[in-house]
């Protein structure tokens, strides 16, 4: 198997696929000019390789996203058991501004809009389970377009997530009001069979007019990103690093991390350090 074979088997997107397989070839042909063997370099080498780049003007982000690819294809080469280690694991790029979860909302929030929704708008019971969804298991949109009838387990009070090209596939427990509703729904609709809720576009069409109504009654509300940060957040006030990034379906522990309150204040130095305006 090769890295575009591999990459592809992990669900990555064609384009995700297409600028990993190219962006590997900087780092492979480095090696090549160093007399270095992919199977046996180390951590010390990547940091010349690094060394490398900003001598020859590579942007950090660019060198933020060679380093992703090179992680990528040193766990491709494990499978291949080319390799039994990753050097590139905690290598990581100092100084890039991230993104802060931005506007979350308490638990308390989260669960109000959840029990008013239906009661003070014209809802039907998809867009109630829907927003649960959103609210409880913290799913993104493009997961909730591929829930079937069966990943619904009610007998067990779960609920099976299948993975996408940014998310692991997991199983998640259900509130109890939750299932309650899943219930009445699948009774409802007897007839389906397939996918849990309607097709793609009108998907998506639902949820753009449900977050314009969640707005009425809380002018907060942003989307459904927000939503999932904020679930994420309070997850880690109660469970390890480990288990959120399970329950989060994260690739990678990093993208756990980056939600971590202890974390945030630093991250919020950091944007005035780059913005001290802000």
């Amino acid at each position: 198997m090769n890295f575009t074979t591999y990459l592809q088997q992990k669900k990555h997107r064609a384009s995700t696929v297409r600028t990993y397989s190219r962006g590997i070839e900087r780092f492979l042909s480095w090696l090549q000019s160093e007399g270095i063997e992919v199977e046996v370099f180390t951590y010390n080498d990547l940091l010349a390789f690094m060394q490398h780049c900003n001598r020859n003007g590579v942007s950090k982000r660019t060198l933020h996203t060679t380093l992703c690819v090179i992680r990528h294809y040193c766990s491709y080469l494990m499978h291949e058991k080319r390799r039994s280690d990753n050097p590139a694991a905690g290598l990581f790029i100092k100084g890039l501004v991230r993104k802060l979860p931005a506007g979350l909302l308490s638990t308390e929030e989260m669960e109000d809009l959840y029990k008013q929704y239906s009661i003070q708008l014209n809802v039907d019971m998809s867009k109630k389970i829907m927003l649960g969804l959103l609210v409880y298991q913290g799913v993104r949109v493009e997961e909730l377009m591929q829930l079937a009838v069966s990943d619904i387990k009610l007998k067990e009070g779960k609920l099976k997530v299948k993975g996408t090209s940014r998310t692991n596939e997991r199983v998640l427990h259900l509130h109890a009001g939750q299932m309650i509703l899943l219930q009445q729904y699948l009774d409802k609709n007897k007839w389906k069979t397939g996918k849990l809720f309607s097709e793609t576009k009108e998907l998506n069409n639902s949820t753009a007019y449900m977050f314009s109504q969640l707005k009425k009654l809380n002018a907060k509300v942003i989307n459904a990103k927000q939503l999932r940060s904020s679930v994420i957040t309070e997850w880690l006030r109660k469970n390890n690093l480990r288990q959120v990034q399970y329950m989060a379906g994260h690739k990678y522990v990093s993208s756990t991390q980056r939600y971590q309150l202890n974390n945030l204040d630093d991250l919020r130095s950091e944007l005035q350090h780059h913005h001290p305006m802000h």
